[in-house]
This record gives structure tokens, C-alpha cells and sequence, in this order.
């Protein structure tokens, strides 16, 4: 028998289980271990804990990234000692594939891929700035995968040929989800049984809209005051969201529930209809898991979205930030059981069809297949790689917004 082919997944994150965590955690839970030997190299201790649960081979450092926004911003020598230590795992596992879970680490692993000629998948979770996109090098990666569309589309505009581009959606384990039993919740909250209850799945940062979501919510009160909602999720923001809702007079009635072991039984027993009110987000993993219980969706119009949900098909898409918007969708959705009924029979449909966790999974094995048979002179320093050109272009650009006169502009996206 073959052995099976080892490949180091590193992943760079705060100290919490959450969307690019999770999935990360789904395709070490369910690759074809007599295919694949899975080494997990992270920075966070929770993330070591599941994977190590799981019998995935755990090393956990200290990372940094250089040119970052925030310092240190040039370790020039933290970042050599990450390339030395990588390179010293590849050698002890015999380390065959590098999968970046996220950009940050494709900054450090690049070097260790073109020096050992091993193939480098970056998997992106969510939309990167121009400047991130160069300075972590995803152009120079053997394969970038976006979880959606958007997550991919400015290497291409910024010129990385789109052969070595592909997109893998995030998949829903449905018997994971499903565990659990929130029955008694809306009885323990006081949340009467005709009620309308809300849920927004997801943390407690400002990309995530929670904030958007109250104020829509405190205007939707004014013609439907028997609504509830429920906050599932912790993170920075709690303290100061829970402030907004006393303000807004939501106490009673906007319930944060906190990390919830079984968040799935939460969407599949207390839960009428499923919000996501996001100011950006790669691709929805939280979307997916409410559609797999067939609840009908009011999702913002983030990049990846439109790959999920058809609007008025199978969910409800508005703009972003647009709170007036928000509440106009959530009001006639409320009013209409027959089409909250129509939109999650079609959500959940999508989901079979196309957001099953074999799907994803199956579509990740059958891509490292293909990178294991490239051969070894396409993978060191002198292979295929993005020229100077795209790089040229780019840099040219900064110079410009530098001379006097010329506004800066950009957004910062974290790596």
C-alpha cells in the first residue's frame, strides 16, 4: 500500500474557533487519512487543542508577519526564523504539500515551498486589499483558492493568470450542526410562542454588521413588536453592542446568547429567520448552516453572496450598511410566512446541491492530487510564477499615490 502523502496546513488567527478555524477543523476531520497525512503548524492554543483531538500532529509557534499593518512591522529576522523553522517541519514529516489556511502564512511559507520545490495552495477566506495581496505574495502561489468568487477576483485583476486560481466552497457538516438540543431556549428567554425570532450567527467584530443589525431591528420593533432576537457569538465588540441595545431600548428583547456549544440547535429550534448583516464577509459559512435547516435568509450583498443565495429565490439580499434597506426585507418577510416558507425550502435545496461538507472536502483531495504530480522543476525558484510586470505595475501605483497631492485612499483588510 501507498503511504499516505503528508501536507503541512498552517494557519495564522486569534485564539478562538471561528469561520476560517472551523473549516480548517472540517477537512482535517474528514480528508481521506489513507490518502493524506494531515500536520497542523498554528500560532493559537485552541486551534492546537481541536486539532490535536482530532490525532493531527500539532506545532505551535509564535507568528508574525513583515510589512504588516500593525508592528512589529520589520522583523526582518522573526520572519527568517519562521522560514528555518518551517523548513525544519517540512524535513521532519517529510512534508510534500503546503496549505496556507489564510494569506498570512503564504508570506513565510513561500520560501520554504521554492526551496524544498513543494507545491503551495493559499486558501482564502476573505477579500484581501491590493497591498496585502502583494506583500503576502499570493501571486507567487502555486494555486490560490478563494471560497468564493470574490476572494480571488483582485489577483486577476491584478494579473495572476487565472489557470492558477480556483474556487472550493465551504461545505456544511450536517450531523455536526445538528447536535444539540434548543427546545427550552426561546421558554428560558421569555420569548413568547408566536413570536418572530431573529438569529445572527457569528463574531462580535465590526465586519460582521451586528451593530447594523440592532439598529434594524430597534426600527422593526416600531410595526412588529412581538420580534425577538438572538446574538450568537462572542468577541471585542460584545460590551459595546450590548450598550447599544440598552440604548435603543432592546434589553429585553435583543438576547446575546454568547458562544454556544450547539449553535446549529439554536438555528434548527429557536430560530424563525436568519440574518446576516454584514459590512464584509468572503463567503457565508454561517449562511450555509441556516440553509441547511431550510430558515429563510436576509443576507447584505457581500462578495460571495450572490454565489450562495439568488435573491427572492432563496433568500433576501440588500445593500450593505443600508439599515433602511435591511429593515424593509426583514418587514416583508415577516408579513409573508408563505415566502419565508418558499425561501428556505430553496435555501436548503442549495445546500444539498451544492454546500455539503463532502463536496468540499472531495473538491480540496481531488486539488492536492493535482499538485502532488506537477513536476519538481515547476515548483523551485526557477518554475512558473507571476513576473515582475504584475509586481512592476503595482509598485508604480504606490509611488504615484505617494507624490504630493495624490490622495492615498485603501482599505485595510487583516491577513
Amino acid at each position: 500500500m501507498t503511504a499516505p502523502v503528508p501536507i503541512l496546513f498552517t494557519h495564522y488567527g486569534e485564539d478562538w474557533i471561528r469561520g476560517s478555524e472551523r473549516c480548517l477543523l472540517d477537512l482535517l476531520t474528514h480528508i481521506d487519512r489513507a490518502r493524506f497525512r494531515p500536520i497542523l503548524w498554528c500560532n493559537a492554543a485552541a486551534l492546537a487543542r481541536e486539532a490535536g483531538a482530532l490525532d493531527v500532529p500539532v506545532h505551535q509557534s509564535k507568528f508574525s508577519i513583515l510589512l504588516h499593518w500593525t508592528p512589529p512591522r520589520y522583523a526582518i529576522g522573526r520572519y527568517l526564523a519562521l522560514v528555518r523553522e518551517g523548513r525544519r517541519i517540512v524535513r521532519q514529516h517529510g512534508i510534500r504539500l503546503l496549505h496556507s489556511n489564510s494569506a498570512a502564512p503564504h508570506q513565510w511559507l513561500l520560501p520554504i515551498a521554492r526551496g524544498e520545490r513543494l507545491p503551495l495552495l493559499a486558501h482564502l477566506h476573505v477579500v484581501y486589499a491590493q497591498r496585502d495581496r502583494f506583500t503576502l505574495g499570493l501571486h507567487q502561489a502555486t494555486l490560490a483558492v478563494g471560497v468564493s468568487h470574490g476572494c480571488i477576483d483582485g489577483l486577476l485583476d491584478d494579473g495572476m493568470p487565472r489557470e492558477r486560481t480556483r474556487v472550493i466552497y465551504n461545505g456544511v457538516d450536517v450531523d455536526l450542526l445538528a447536535r444539540g438540543d434548543e427546545r427550552g431556549l426561546r421558554h428560558r428567554l421569555g420569548i413568547p410562542d408566536d413570536a418572530v425570532t431573529l438569529t445572527r450567527v457569528g463574531s462580535l467584530i465590526h465586519r460582521k454588521g451586528v451593530d447594523l443589525m440592532l439598529r434594524a431591528f430597534a426600527e422593526l420593533r416600531r410595526t412588529h413588536p412581538n420580534v425577538h432576537l438572538l446574538v450568537v457569538g462572542d468577541g471585542p465588540e460584545r460590551p459595546a453592542l450590548e450598550a447599544l441595545a440598552r440604548e435603543l431600548g432592546l434589553a429585553d428583547t435583543a438576547h446575546f446568547l454568547g458562544l454556544v456549544p450547539s449553535a446549529g440547535a439554536v438555528l434548527r429550534d429557536a430560530t424563525d429567520m436568519a440574518v446576516s448583516p454584514a459590512r464584509d464577509e468572503g463567503f457565508g459559512l454561517t449562511v450555509i448552516e441556516a440553509a441547511a435547516f431550510g430558515l429563510p435568509i436576509i443576507a447584505t450583498n457581500t462578495p460571495g453572496m450572490n454565489e450562495i443565495l439568488r435573491d427572492g429565490e432563496s433568500g433576501l439580499i440588500v445593500p450593505i450598511e443600508d439599515v433602511a434597506a435591511l429593515v424593509r426585507a426583514l418587514d416583508v418577510a415577516i408579513r409573508d410566512p408563505a415566502l419565508r416558507h418558499r425561501l428556505g425550502a430553496a435555501a436548503r435545496a442549495t445546500v444539498q446541491e451544492r454546500f455539503l461538507i463532502s463536496r468540499y472536502v472531495s473538491g480540496f483531495e481531488a486539488t492536492y492530487t493535482e499538485l502532488l504530480a506537477k513536476p519538481q522543476a515547476e515548483l523551485g525558484w526557477g518554475g512558473p510564477k507571476t513576473g515582475p510586470v504584475v509586481y512592476g505595475r503595482w509598485l508604480s501605483g504606490v509611488v504615484r499615490r505617494k507624490l504630493p497631492g495624490v490622495a492615498r485612499g485603501g482599505g485595510r483588510v487583516p491577513a
